[in-house]
């Protein structure tokens, strides 16, 4: 079913003895454990969701490279530079391989099969303790379970759709996928099931950063609704206005002032971050995403590879007295190798002396897009004033006038073109275009809509046959 068979099996030993995240949660999960004496406590529970989180945390630059570098917001610098990452090309210049690094589905997977093992154990957990905090639990699992499959339904289509632990080689692991709209229907109804489970906030302790909210199911159920109504066709534009009203309206939430625009990216958990993954140099927690874009041996110690820069297209799109240019784009310092040259200013890591550290936290959730979800979505009701409104919000925290579009249609392109100045290098440009169909419109050329199911995937289970288009 996924690349490698041991990868969808909860061998305890193996899935839950990793080093816990305590940027979400303050607990290491024991190092040897057996399906006999595991999930007995609540602490076992608090162990296996840290486990869950672990998995899609991540070191790799993957979320914007699916995301973004396929787009026009980002592009190679093989002309200022002239080295670049074989890998990341192949997407820029959609020749993906089926056997690229990048095309592996296998940490959704892994996440996938620790929530599905806390889904089927937690409540049969006799613990007193555990009263306390099982809806909690079992509401983070139904968050990550459905997050993990709308990123994986997305990106492949039809997935292989696994709802019970895999406890045992035993088994036939040979699953088929199953169409894309069946997923998004369990995406849906987990997580109506998260947001009756989860909290609105949690303390400010550092060990509850990174958890999900009641806010993170209602956002990104929004997020789903919107991909049904414009992808798949389903017309539940008012969904996407109930979900995006209940976070809006939320007291925990709010926009950070423009001045301010790059300490969403900066502070780490600001209040206008929903959710977002966490990482901590002190904690060995690294984002090698941070690499990616640093320019190469600055001033500050511990350059980047710069494998990507801001595009052209980009960088003007930003007009005079936008007050999130200085938070999106930079440009290299005269000492560095390559001089003036744009870099992404969203991602620079945790610099301390003359130090930098790659452990810039990735935003998967925030108020603005959710503003412009809603405003979206007004618009393709009919709703054009409120749209309007909506778009002003986020064009006056830039310090912009209001928009000049009037029409429903002219609205629409407004908002695509606000989200991307506002979503950039955030992985949101790839999906927009994708599920509003217009991909060739804006980048002037066709491009496969799916990532390959990978080659290794396809040689263990045959049953993942066909291969998606074009590969």
């Amino acid at each position: 079913m996924i690349m490698r068979p041991y990868s969808f099996l909860i061998a305890f030993v193996l899935i839950l003895s990793v080093s816990a995240c305590t940027e979400i949660i303050n607990q290491v999960p024991p190092s040897a454990l057996t399906e006999t004496t595991f999930f007995k406590t609540a602490n076992d529970a608090e162990a296996a969701v840290t486990a869950s989180y672990d998995a899609i945390q991540g070191d790799d630059p993957r979320w914007i490279v699916w995301g973004d570098a396929r787009c026009d917001n980002l592009e190679v610098p093989v002309d200022i530079i002239g080295i670049t990452d074989p890998t990341v090309l192949e997407f820029t210049q959609d020749n993906i391989s089926t056997s690229s690094t990048y095309a592996t589905w296998n940490k959704f997977f892994v996440s996938i099969n620790r929530v599905n093992n806390i889904l089927a154990k937690v409540p049969a957990i006799q613990d007193p303790s555990i009263n306390a905090v099982r809806d909690r639990i079992l509401g983070e699992a139904y968050f990550l379970r459905a997050f993990n499959y709308f990123f994986l339904t997305r990106l492949w289509g039809a997935v292989p759709l696994v709802l019970e632990p895999t406890i045992s080689l035993n088994v036939d692991l040979k699953v088929s996928r199953v169409p894309a709209e069946v997923v998004l229907d369990q995406i849906v109804a987990d997580l109506k099931e998260a947001e009756s489970k989860l909290p609105v906030s949690y303390s400010a302790n550092l060990d509850t950063r990174g958890r999900a909210t009641k806010g993170a199911a209602q956002a990104l159920l929004a997020r789903v609704y919107l991909w049904k109504s414009s992808y798949n066709k389903t017309n539940e534009w008012q969904s996407v206005v109930d979900y995006t009203t209940k976070v809006i309206a939320s007291p925990v939430y709010s926009l950070a002032p423009g001045a301010s625009y790059a300490s969403i990216f900066t502070a780490k958990n600001t209040a206008e971050s929903i959710w977002e993954l966490q990482y901590n140099y002190n904690n060995q927690e690294l984002n090698t995403l941070v690499r990616l874009f640093i320019p190469r041996s600055t001033k500050v110690q511990t350059g980047g590879e710069q494998i990507l820069i801001p595009s052209k297209k980009i960088e003007n799109a930003f007009v005079n007295g936008d007050l999130r240019k200085a938070g999106a784009i930079f440009y290299s310092d005269s000492l560095s190798t390559y001089k003036n040259v744009r870099s992404v200013a969203k991602y620079q890591g945790t610099i301390v002396g003359a130090s930098r550290f790659s452990d810039s936290n990735f935003i998967i959730l925030r108020l603005a897009d959710v503003i412009l979800m809603k405003a979206e979505a007004q618009a393709q009701l009919g709703k054009v004033t409120e749209a309007i409104d909506l778009l002003n919000t986020i064009r006056k925290r830039a310090g912009l006038p209001n928009t000049t579009a009037t029409t429903k249609e002219a609205v629409l392109i407004a908002i695509e073109e606000e989200r991307f100045i506002e979503l950039c290098f955030e992985g949101h440009r790839w999906y927009d275009l994708l599920r509003t169909g217009r991909v060739k419109a804006v980048l002037n050329t066709d491009k496969k809509a799916l990532l390959p199911v990978h080659i290794n995937d396809i040689l263990i289970n045959p049953n993942l046959l066909p291969q998606n288009p074009g590969y």
